[in-house]
Protein backbone atom coordinates (compact mmCIF):
# COMPACT_ATOMS: atom_id res chain seq x y z
CA UNK A 1 0.00 0.00 0.00
CA UNK A 2 0.99 3.42 -1.07
CA UNK A 3 1.61 6.11 1.42
CA UNK A 4 -0.80 8.65 1.48
CA UNK A 5 0.49 12.37 0.84
CA UNK A 6 -0.40 15.79 0.75
CA UNK A 7 -1.40 17.57 -2.72
CA UNK A 8 -0.54 20.90 -3.37
CA UNK A 9 -2.90 23.73 -4.84
CA UNK A 10 -1.52 23.43 -7.87
CA UNK A 11 -1.74 19.98 -7.96
CA UNK A 12 -5.54 20.03 -7.44
CA UNK A 13 -5.66 23.13 -9.76
CA UNK A 14 -4.24 20.94 -12.39
CA UNK A 15 -6.98 18.19 -11.60
CA UNK A 16 -9.93 19.92 -12.17
CA UNK A 17 -13.70 18.67 -11.30
CA UNK A 18 -14.93 15.51 -13.43
CA UNK A 19 -16.79 17.08 -15.55
CA UNK A 20 -13.70 19.62 -16.66
CA UNK A 21 -11.45 16.83 -17.09
CA UNK A 22 -10.76 15.50 -20.87
CA UNK A 23 -11.36 18.84 -21.71
CA UNK A 24 -8.90 21.44 -23.61
CA UNK A 25 -6.53 23.50 -21.58
CA UNK A 26 -5.80 25.73 -24.97
CA UNK A 27 -4.68 22.96 -26.87
CA UNK A 28 -1.12 22.07 -25.12
CA UNK A 29 -2.48 19.03 -23.91
CA UNK A 30 -0.21 19.84 -20.83
CA UNK A 31 -3.31 20.22 -18.25
CA UNK A 32 -5.00 16.64 -19.46
CA UNK A 33 -1.55 15.27 -19.20
CA UNK A 34 -0.98 16.86 -15.27
CA UNK A 35 -4.49 15.89 -14.55
CA UNK A 36 -3.77 12.53 -15.17
CA UNK A 37 -0.72 12.13 -13.10
CA UNK A 38 -2.16 13.73 -10.69
CA UNK A 39 -5.47 11.75 -10.30
CA UNK A 40 -3.32 8.12 -10.07
CA UNK A 41 -1.46 9.53 -7.25
CA UNK A 42 -4.31 10.95 -5.72
CA UNK A 43 -7.20 9.30 -2.91
CA UNK A 44 -11.04 9.85 -2.75
CA UNK A 45 -13.04 8.94 0.20
CA UNK A 46 -15.23 6.60 0.28
CA UNK A 47 -19.04 7.88 -0.09
CA UNK A 48 -20.10 7.86 3.36
CA UNK A 49 -16.94 9.70 4.74
CA UNK A 50 -17.91 11.95 2.08
CA UNK A 51 -21.29 12.74 2.94
CA UNK A 52 -20.79 13.24 6.42
CA UNK A 53 -17.38 15.75 5.70
CA UNK A 54 -17.83 19.58 6.47
CA UNK A 55 -16.73 20.15 2.89
CA UNK A 56 -17.84 16.97 1.07
CA UNK A 57 -16.60 17.38 -2.70
CA UNK A 58 -13.71 19.77 -4.34
CA UNK A 59 -16.89 21.40 -6.15
CA UNK A 60 -18.16 22.38 -3.14
CA UNK A 61 -14.95 23.26 -1.67
CA UNK A 62 -14.83 25.93 -5.09
CA UNK A 63 -17.78 27.42 -4.40
CA UNK A 64 -17.07 28.18 -1.03
CA UNK A 65 -13.63 29.75 -2.02
CA UNK A 66 -15.18 31.49 -4.67
CA UNK A 67 -18.00 32.93 -2.15
CA UNK A 68 -15.33 33.52 0.54
CA UNK A 69 -13.50 36.01 -2.38
CA UNK A 70 -16.88 37.67 -3.66
CA UNK A 71 -18.42 38.11 -0.31
CA UNK A 72 -16.11 37.98 2.20
CA UNK A 73 -18.84 39.54 5.16
CA UNK A 74 -21.25 37.14 4.46
CA UNK A 75 -19.20 34.25 4.32
CA UNK A 76 -16.98 34.44 7.14
CA UNK A 77 -20.24 36.23 9.07
CA UNK A 78 -21.98 32.76 8.54
CA UNK A 79 -18.58 31.03 9.37
CA UNK A 80 -18.25 33.18 12.80
CA UNK A 81 -22.17 32.34 13.53
CA UNK A 82 -20.81 28.57 14.03
CA UNK A 83 -19.00 29.56 17.03
CA UNK A 84 -19.65 30.65 21.00
CA UNK A 85 -19.00 34.11 21.35
CA UNK A 86 -18.54 35.76 24.65
CA UNK A 87 -18.82 39.16 23.91
CA UNK A 88 -20.61 39.19 19.85
CA UNK A 89 -18.60 41.77 17.52
CA UNK A 90 -20.69 45.35 18.63
CA UNK A 91 -20.04 46.82 15.30
CA UNK A 92 -19.37 45.88 11.42
CA UNK A 93 -17.87 41.78 11.11
CA UNK A 94 -15.64 43.38 8.83
CA UNK A 95 -14.02 46.33 7.47
CA UNK A 96 -11.15 46.83 5.81
CA UNK A 97 -9.48 49.61 3.09
CA UNK A 98 -6.72 48.46 0.56
CA UNK A 99 -7.01 51.70 -1.00
CA UNK A 100 -4.13 54.40 -0.08
CA UNK A 101 -6.16 57.18 -1.86
CA UNK A 102 -8.96 56.18 0.90
CA UNK A 103 -6.80 56.57 3.68
CA UNK A 104 -4.72 54.05 6.08
CA UNK A 105 -4.50 50.42 5.07
CA UNK A 106 -6.09 48.40 7.18
CA UNK A 107 -8.54 45.52 8.36
CA UNK A 108 -10.47 44.76 11.14
CA UNK A 109 -12.54 41.52 11.94
CA UNK A 110 -15.06 41.33 14.49
CA UNK A 111 -13.48 44.43 16.53
CA UNK A 112 -14.58 44.26 20.04
CA UNK A 113 -15.58 40.36 19.87
CA UNK A 114 -14.19 37.82 22.29
CA UNK A 115 -14.31 34.12 22.81
CA UNK A 116 -12.53 31.19 24.12
CA UNK A 117 -10.85 28.93 21.30
CA UNK A 118 -10.96 25.95 24.05
CA UNK A 119 -14.42 26.41 24.49
CA UNK A 120 -14.97 26.44 20.69
CA UNK A 121 -12.95 23.80 19.24
CA UNK A 122 -13.63 21.00 22.30
CA UNK A 123 -15.74 22.21 25.34
CA UNK A 124 -18.68 22.60 23.15
CA UNK A 125 -17.95 19.80 20.55
CA UNK A 126 -18.11 17.31 23.94
CA UNK A 127 -20.91 18.95 25.47
CA UNK A 128 -23.11 18.97 22.34
CA UNK A 129 -22.11 15.16 21.01
CA UNK A 130 -22.31 13.78 24.28
CA UNK A 131 -19.25 12.69 24.38
CA UNK A 132 -18.50 13.76 28.02
CA UNK A 133 -18.29 9.86 28.76
CA UNK A 134 -15.90 8.75 25.91
CA UNK A 135 -12.20 8.61 26.37
CA UNK A 136 -10.33 10.87 24.10
CA UNK A 137 -6.74 9.81 24.88
CA UNK A 138 -5.23 6.70 26.01
CA UNK A 139 -1.33 6.78 27.53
Amino acid sequence: MRPLRLLRCSELEVMGLPEERGRSGGGSGVREEAGARSRARSWSPPPEVSRSAHVPSLQRYRELHRRSLEEPREFWGDIAKEFYWKTPCPGPFLQYNFDVTKGKIFIEWMKGATTNICYNVLDRIVYEKKLGDKVAFYW
